[in-house]
This record gives structure tokens, sequence and C-alpha cells, in this order.
């Protein structure tokens, strides 16, 4: 038995009347099968906003319960996307016992309406931020400027999504374009910010004293003077290590504590925050060498727990001083999870969890338990992890440091 029939139509009525496309399926599985496979088959005909979210490859067999249709769809059969919503309506049909029928009808006069829409609201918000970019500049408020650019480039992925929708089925005209030339906008902030400097004042601490290096304070200006309101990172590797803001003179204070302080030496860079098309220049950045005395303290994990947990295990450790090595003294990790539950945080759900982590060794007793939350299960159980007293850990891991 065929498990779903498709009749495609398409409907261009006159006299001002709306433009409509239907598709029919009929499924001998459930009708959400009638739902899905209408979809599908109105996406193949009309081929608008339908994104590729899975490929179906159907063939036919003879079980009712699980016959499927031969053919392939690779449209998706979404019900998310704005088109799906507002453009496509769905009708259901009971045939018979254990045969469902679905309709879905595309007006096209309402989505293009609606795609329309979108274009023109991603165009006004475009212009508004192009107006804030050029006043910014004007007043040397670079990283006013840097924020607004960064909030144009999703709304032109917006409207090209639209507009490419739009094309399908319908003639476009000038009026559809984009009204804001990015690579313009872009060679104005790149020659603006082309004089930005970096340069430190007074001392530049080298050493690392009890886990933390600082204070430092640098100065931020371009060739018409100082700059207020300017985000400079400290970088150690690809990890920010921290931010902050200029003041009204200029300065920007830093003391570090989320840094490397293995014994040796190391290097931490200072850099003002560029956009991302925005070269990087010696004088927009400030390396810094420093050496820390402190012991070597290694270790070799033994952990009795999930994947991520036993990771963020070990870059908490990182974290306070403790490297991972096949040399170090053994470290025996238990990772127990007391407790799970998940609520409702609107689109989203919220995991929660208590944990109890022990860790044991020669001269070794930890423990302690914990609570998280996170979008999922392992980002909670992590984010309760990262919760270990920072205070407590480096005293009672002493025995692992030579």
């Amino acid at each position: 038995m065929i498990r779903a029939l498709g009749i495609f139509l398409l409907c261009a009525f006159a006299l001002g009347e709306a433009r409509m496309v239907t598709y029919t399926a009929t499924s001998t599985v459930s009708q959400k099968d009638a739902d899905e496979q209408a979809m599908a088959g109105l996406a193949v005909q009309i081929r608008a906003n339908v994104s590729t979210a899975r490929s179906m490859q159907k063939s036919e067999v003879k079980n009712s319960k699980s016959s499927k249709l031969n053919s392939q769809y690779s449209e998706s059969i979404h019900v998310k996307s704005e088109l799906a919503l507002d453009g496509i309506e769905l009708k259901h049909q009971q045939l018979a016992k254990e045969k469902w029928q679905s309709t879905a009808s595309f007006n096209t006069d309402k989505a293009a309406s609606l795609l329309r829409k979108k274009m023109r609201d991603a165009n006004a918000k475009a212009h508004t931020l192009d107006s804030l970019i050029h006043a910014a500049l004007a007043r040397h408020q670079y990283d006013v400027a840097i924020d607004a650019f960064g909030e144009i480039a999703p709304l032109q992925l917006s409207h090209q999504r639209a507009l490419a929708d739009l094309a399908i089925f319908e003639p476009l005209n000038k009026t559809d374009d984009f009204g804001i030339d990015l690579f313009a906008l872009q060679a104005q902030i790149s020659e603006a910010i082309e004089h930005l400097e970096i340069t430190a004042i007074d001392s530049v601490p080298n050493q690392i004293q009890n886990n933390t290096l600082g204070p430092f304070t640098f100065r931020v200006q371009d060739e018409i003077g100082t700059l207020n309101g300017m985000t400079v990172l400290a970088e150690q590797g690809k990890k920010i290590v921290a931010e902050a803001k200029t003041d009204s003179n200029g300065l920007v204070h830093f003391t570090l504590r989320n840094i490397n302080t293995f014994q040796g030496s190391h290097e931490v860079v200072f850099r003002i925050r560029l956009p991302r098309f925005g070269n990087r220049k010696p004088q927009t950045e400030y390396k810094v060498t420093y050496t820390s005395d402190a012991p070597n303290c290694s270790y070799a994990l033994d952990c009795n727990g999930d994947g991520a947990s036993c990771i963020a295990i070990e870059n908490f450790l990182s974290r306070i001083g403790f490297e991972e090595s096949r040399d170090g003294k053994k470290l025996h990790v238990q990772i127990q999870t007391l407790d799970t539950q998940v609520f409702n945080g609107g689109p989203k759900k919220i995991y929660t969890v208590q944990l109890s982590v022990s860790m044991t060794g020669e001269g070794i007793h930890f423990n302690q338990q914990l609570k998280g939350s996170g979008s999922s299960e392992h980002s909670a159980k992590s984010n309760a992890i990262y919760k270990i007293s920072s205070q407590e850990i480096p005293q009672a891991l002493k025995p692992l440091c030579k």
C-alpha cells in the first residue's frame, strides 16, 4: 500500500484575488506524516524559504504502518520558518480508518508582502545604524561605531535571505535592494581607526605575585588625542583573560588573575578592540613578558565521570595553576550526580544539577557538593565544577606541587 499520494495545484486567481499554490498528500501512517508530506511536496513546487534541515530518502514497502513514499525530498519539512507560519496553511481531513489527508496552501501575495516588509524593516534599521556610525566617527567614538557596524551585518544577511526567497516567485526591482554599501562603510571605519595607538604608563610589572600580575595602566589615543570609552582586551594565547574600557583621560587599568602561573616565562598581549575586518598593527597592541617562580604543580588524572565533566575538571585545575601530565602524581577524581532537574525557560530548557566531587591521592582528601545550571546537562555540570572553591583547592592539592 502506498504511504502517501500528492496532488499539486497552481491557482492564479484573476481580478486581484490572491494567488495560491496547493499540495494535497494522503498518508496511511498518521496525520503528522500527511502534514509532512504536504509541506515537503509544496516546498518542492515553490522552493521558497524552505531550508534543508534533513533529507528524506523514501522507498515504497508493502506494510502500511512503515510504508514510505518512493521519492527523495531534500527540502525541509520545517514548520519554524516565517514563511511556513505566515504564508502556508495546513488543512486536515480524516478520510477513513488509518488514512489521513492534509492540504498545504501557499499564498504568494501574502508571502511577498511579508518578505518585503521584512526587507524594509532591515533597511530602516540599517540606515539608522549607518547614521549612528558616521556621527560616532565624527566624535572619535570608535567603540560605538564598531558595535553599530556589527549590528548591520546581520540585517544585511536577513535582507538577502528574504530577497532570495522573494526572487523565486516575484520579479524584483531596485527598491528591493539593500540600501547600505557595507564595503564603503567598512573602508570609512578602517580609515578612521588608522592612527589608534596604545602605550604603557609607568613601569610594567613582569613578575607573578600571589597568583596575580599587575597593576597595569595604558593610554589609548589617536592623532587627535586620548580616547574615552575604548575597549582594551588582555589576551593570552587565543583566550581573552580580561577586558576594560578607557576612562575620561584615555586610561585603562588591569590586574590580571586568570593567567598562566606555571613556573617559567609567559606572554600576555593588551590590544585595542578592533572590528573583525581591522588589521592588527604593532601600535594597537602591547606585549608583556612575565615570569613565575611558582612551584610546578602537575598531576596524572584518573577521572570517574562523564567526558564533559572530566574535561571541566582539567580546565578548572589549569586555571588555578595545576597542569595535567603523565609524569605527575596520581589524582583520582570521582564525580557523582546527586540530582538533575529540567525547567522550561521559555523557548529553551534549563537544566540544574547537584554534584558531589571528590579528589583523592597521596596526601590528598577533598570533597565538595556543587550546584550548577545551563542549557544542557553537560553545561550545567561544567558550570557546577567551575564553582569548586579556588581558595580551598590549592591547599588541598599542595602535595602535587614540587
